[in-house]
């Protein structure tokens, strides 16, 4: 649980180091490239705005050409290198220029860097202006007074990048520092949000094989880890379970073996302590031989059952079964039993009773519940069998006169090794009916029980019929079954 937990912190601390770092970077990007495109623009706008002044004070009088330049020199274009500049070509050749260019022959789009072309008479470039300084140069091409006209309008760009570069120094220093703010918000909100799996995992790991009793509080823990506790209560209630079963089954088994094999173990010391005859030997060994056909028995169920538990019988494995078959197989088996008794046999047989099963397992099933009620049937009692469709069910009713079950052994009846008081002195196992139960639950079915002392004692078996969708191997049907 403490890995699980360091695992889901170390990965919610880098999803939210990485989404955080890429959001970041990603807006001082965007605001970078807005700031630096915004700036450019207002530049542009500037230039636009001269160049139409420019052009509006050219004028033609007395068939000259002229440049009203007492109105534009003024200000920023007077001063030399100011950063302001414009020059006018007609017909290819200097026309004007402004006092702040200097040099009238200097060529302000010499170092372009880049050029955009506004409009059809207009270029938008980059290039270095007669102080070295960054400019923006807007060339504006037009004809008037039957001339061609080529403008040149210069901004220096020093402020706009030296604005530029300080927001770039800012996000360089800020993003950073928005990061590593971050990441520490991260750290903690992951050691936050884990507080309560450490706490839940604290709990747990108290929990032992010897504490397997105790269980998680779902009202005290978070909204997020109710559901996780409860499952997991859900898992230890089934291990309980079934390590109550397993320990069940293993003192029981003691117990059942225990006597036994103290019998032969008697009977083996009482045989060596002196010289016996023949028939004393023939007696003892007659006795063992009995004693271990019981264990024999034992152990024979205990493999079955730990073959059942081990899933070993699956509905992967079914074909079509005929339950009347079953029966059949299971009466004939006991016949000689039946006989000795004089037990009436009542047996009403289903039509069409077929399910998808596994045949031996079913016979096995039948044959624990069958001599169940031929072992506890008093003499020339009955034992009545019924099959029939309800619904869409193969339910089968065997019904016995004899003994009964009280209403407290009930519930238990089915546990492994446990048998009523009553039939305590017969011979048996007490794991027949709990591996006939496994069986037909294995197959998706139900054992009930209905029983009143001195009365007998009725098991009714109820199976899901098989439909032709179901998944179970090819095997011929006969009319019988049908």
């Amino acid at each position: 649980m403490n890995r699980l937990r360091n695992s889901i912190k170390g990965r919610l601390f880098v999803w939210i180091f990485t989404f955080t770092s890429f959001f970041l970077m990603a807006v001082g990007l965007l605001v970078y490239r807005e700031v630096r495109e915004t700036v450019f623009n207002a530049v542009d706008m500037t230039l636009h705005s001269k160049a139409q002044v420019i052009t509006g004070l050219l004028h033609e009088k007395e068939n000259v050409i002229q440049l009203e330049l007492d109105e534009v020199v003024s200000g920023e274009y007077s001063i030399p290198r100011s950063g302001h500049y414009f020059k006018v070509l007609m017909d290819g050749k200097f026309f004007v220029a402004s006092p702040s260019l200097v040099n009238n022959s200097f060529d302000l789009t010499a170092g372009a860097l880049g050029s955009y072309t506004a409009g059809k008479r207009e270029t938008l470039l980059t290039s270095t202006g007669p102080g070295g300084e960054p400019v923006r140069v807007l060339t504006y091409n037009f004809n008037a007074y039957g001339r061609t006209f080529s403008l040149f309008v210069a901004e220096s760009l020093d402020d706009s990048l030296e604005m530029i570069h300080q927001l770039r120094r800012f996000l360089l220093i800020v993003i950073p520092s928005g990061i590593l703010m971050l990441s520490f918000m991260a750290i903690w909100i992951a050691r936050h949000s884990l507080k309560p799996l450490k706490v839940l995992s604290t709990r747990i790991s108290a929990i032992t094989h010897d504490t397997l009793g105790e269980r998680i509080d779902t009202g005290t823990e978070t909204r997020e880890l109710a559901g996780l506790a409860g499952s997991f209560n859900d898992l230890l209630d089934r291990l309980q379970k079934v390590f109550e079963s397993e320990k069940r089954l293993i003192a029981d088994a003691s117990h059942e073996l225990k006597t036994p094999l103290s019998v032969i173990m008697l009977q083996c010391d009482v045989a060596l302590q002196r010289e016996r005859t023949a028939e004393e030997y023939i007696e003892a060994l007659q006795t063992i031989r009995s004693v271990s056909d019981g264990i024999n028995l034992v152990v024979k169920d205990l493999l079955l059952l730990a073959r059942l538990d081990s899933g070993a019988l699956s509905s992967k494995g079914f074909e079509v079964v005929s339950i009347n078959d079953c029966i059949d197989k299971s009466l004939a088996m006991l016949q000689p039993f039946v006989e000795k008794k004089s037990i009436r046999l009542v047996k009403s047989p289903g039509v069409g009773l077929v399910i998808a099963g596994n045949a031996e397992s079913l016979t096995e099933a039948f044959l624990n519940i069958l001599e169940n009620g031929v072992k506890y049937n008093r003499d020339n009692g009955v034992l009545e069998i019924t099959a029939s469709w309800i619904g869409s069910e193969a339910v089968v009713s065997i019904r016995d006169s004899g003994i009964g079950i009280a209403a407290e052994d009930q519930e238990r009846i089915f546990d492994r090794f446990y048998r009523a008081d009553a039939a305590r002195n017969a011979d048996g196992t007490g794991l027949g009916l709990s591996i006939a139960r496994t069986i037909i639950e294995t197959h998706g079915g139900r054992l009930a029980l209905e029983s009143e002392c001195g009365r007998g004692s009725t098991f009714t078996i109820s199976l899901p019929g098989f439909t032709h969708n179901h998944p179970v191997t090819s095997k011929a049907i006969t009319g019988e079954d049908l």
